[in-house]
């Protein structure tokens, strides 16, 4: 089923049509099996569009069309139904002279073909030094707000979930993620556009080319990615790459030690996806086979799918700790700090703690 799925995917990020003779010997079981690995992957409304357009005779059979169907029309509904309250909320802060920038999520859905397709949950912001005040206007807005770390707050906003970030990153008082904190915060300083003519803005794509390998990487490192992660590099280098400062960019990814994660993702979109790379410094080259014996690894762990931390209970959330260490050692050559430093800041910054943490107080 692997192989089916990339052939779609590789066909939706190119916008090529099915070959209608290859989808020919699918087999109603292989399409329920499909559907549920695009279903986990976090991918079925983006194939969804291209499976509909085959006809009859090779389409999937009615009763799993019909199961496609609505489970694509339900991510776009709830989808568009965030996107405008999140667009609200934007407005209600812009009200009081705070912005809302976009992490994540509505911010790289943009790259897609259909930005309704790529599922995202709650919304991620920065509000560029006035997340305090943001935390208690949400009250004066009819809203919520609930301590979460040093990291951020969760704000709740008729029925929205927020992510106020205080901070950019976990960077957990560390020389290395401290210096990649404070570049983002510089790079989220530059240009911003607004997201459909909503008080939404989404940053350069500089930063985003950043944060997205920065986020990919800590999700990977501490439990896992899915394909919807490596859809979000290739889309962003299908339409952004050309627009990033690539010369300046390289040598801080290299000092975050970020820049192997961000070649892993690029061999994969290539391999996978077909997608074209225009900056060199992105891929593994053929020499290195430790390192395209690391992209085989990743695409293996990705595939072999992982546990839904919201649905588990006390012993599996357990067990998901102690395997994570197993993670950390085992992908080691992908982490942005030293295997030791990971443990430390498992037990030392985790949120269950709570802990505080003062930015400025470090050592520029």
């Amino acid at each position: 089923m692997n192989d089916i799925l990339f052939y779609l995917l590789r066909c939706v990020v190119n916008a090529q049509p099915l070959d209608r003779i290859l989808m020919s010997g699918i087999t109603p079981n292989d399409w329920s099996a499909l559907f549920d690995v695009a279903k986990k992957q976090g991918v079925s409304a983006v194939v969804f569009g291209h499976v509909q357009t085959l006809p009859k005779e090779v389409a999937p059979p009615k009763e799993i069309l019909v199961k496609w169907y609505s489970q694509t029309m339900y991510i776009e509904r709830q989808l568009k139904k965030r996107f405008a309250l999140s667009a609200d909320f934007a407005a209600k802060m812009a009200e009081h002279e705070i912005p809302v920038v976009v992490l994540k999520g509505l911010a790289f859905a943009v790259n897609y073909p259909n930005p309704l397709s790529r599922e995202c949950g709650d919304l991620d912001c920065y509000m560029m030094g006035k997340a305090k005040e943001g935390d208690s206007i949400v009250k004066v807005i009819g809203g919520t707000m609930e301590d979460n770390g040093y990291k951020h707050a969760h704000l709740y906003y008729e029925g929205l979930t927020i992510e106020n970030h205080y901070f950019l990153t976990n960077f957990d008082k560390t020389p290395r993620g401290i210096y990649t904190e404070r570049y983002l915060q510089r790079l989220i300083g530059g240009e911003q556009r607004k997201l459909k003519g909503t008080h939404l803005l989404s940053p350069c794509a500089d930063f985003n080319a950043l944060f997205l390998i920065k986020h990919a990487q800590r999700h990977f490192i501490e439990e896992g990615i899915n394909l919807r992660h490596l859809l979000d590099w290739a889309f962003f280098l299908k339409k952004e790459q050309d627009n990033v400062n690539w010369d300046q960019l390289l040598p801080e990814m290299e000092k975050c030690w970020l820049l192997r994660m961000a070649q892993v993702l690029t061999e994969l979109c290539v391999e996978k996806f077909g997608v074209e790379v225009t900056v060199d410094a992105l891929r593994i080259p053929a020499a290195d086979k430790k390192g395209h014996q690391l992209v085989i690894q990743v695409m293996d762990d990705i595939m072999g799918g992982h546990p839904d931390i919201f649905k588990e209970n006390f012993l599996q959330k357990c067990f998901r700790i102690l395997r994570r260490f197993v993670r950390m050692w085992r992908f080691r050559d992908l982490a942005d700090e030293t295997y030791l430093t990971l443990v430390w800041n498992t037990f030392a910054f985790s949120s269950y703690l709570n802990r505080k943490v003062e930015l400025e107080a470090m050592g520029r």
